[in-house]
């Protein structure tokens, strides 16, 4: 720090109010240490503040005059807390009005629980699986026709399942008779899905998959039926005693 950097910051430095920071007072001190002049101004400067501090605290106030004062400086006072209340208080009410109007808004739009619906539908899938299976077909925007004459007193359930990452519509049936066995009926859609190539059957140990793709009849879908047994007879409906094939 040179000369004229210390005349500046000591026109700062007062002993009841020090404006410097911690650096530059530390950098001030070290050039009045080693500067003769400028330790002598900062030296001038201390007594004429002291002076000046002990001629101002001589002054007599009159006791009417600095009941006065008092009573300014607590009524300033509280009309400054008294405002800093009021913010406060404004503005807490308007973060909980905020809260109120966005959980207000949250509950408007939570649909209201229905037990009855749930009933109804469960029953009228179960005694109506087939049109059913039609309607959430349509919704879907799928065919609603199956692309095999699948026998609905079979039917389990129908819904989606993930798959590679999407979500994809199924129609499930059991087996007849009392075998364990189950056919899921995937429909995959050309626009979600890249279709091309995909081999007529695939078969693994204990179950197998068929690939229907007739896009006369069902254009952009393709239905990856997979099935338990050697064979998807019966899964179908009878025909004249008989179950119809694969």
């Amino acid at each position: 720090m040179n000369c004229r950097d210390a005349q500046f910051y000591l026109r700062l430095r007062r002993e009841s109010a020090d404006e410097l920071g911690p650096d530059v007072a530390g950098d001030l001190d070290r050039h009045l240490d080693g500067c003769p002049d400028c330790a002598a101004e900062s030296a001038a400067e201390r007594s004429f503040d002291h002076a000046l501090g002990s001629a101002m605290r001589a002054v007599v106030v009159p006791a009417a005059l600095r009941a006065r004062l008092v009573a300014n400086l607590s009524a300033h006072r509280g009309t400054q807390l008294r405002r800093q209340m009021f913010r406060s208080a404004a503005m807490a009410a308007s973060v909980f009005l905020t809260m109120g109007l966005a959980f207000g808004a949250f509950s408007a739009a939570r649909p209201r629980l229905d037990a009855t619906e749930l009933v109804n539908g469960t029953d009228f899938k179960l005694q109506n699986p087939e049109e059913a299976t039609r309607l959430w077909l349509a919704s879907q925007k799928l065919p609603t026709e199956l692309p095999r004459p699948f026998d609905f007193d079979l039917f389990v359930t129908y819904g989606t399942e993930p798959v590679q990452g999407r979500d994809v519509p199924v129609v499930t049936f059991r087996e007849r008779g009392q075998g364990p066995g189950l056919a899921k009926v995937y429909i995959f859609h050309a626009g979600r899905f890249d279709l091309r190539g995909v081999p007529g059957e695939v078969q693994a140990s204990h179950s197998r998959a068929l690939v229907i793709d007739d896009q006369k009849q069902h254009r952009g879908v393709v239905y990856v039926v997979v099935f338990t047994g050697p064979s998807l007879d019966p899964f179908l409906k009878a025909r004249g005693g008989q179950t119809a094939g694969a």
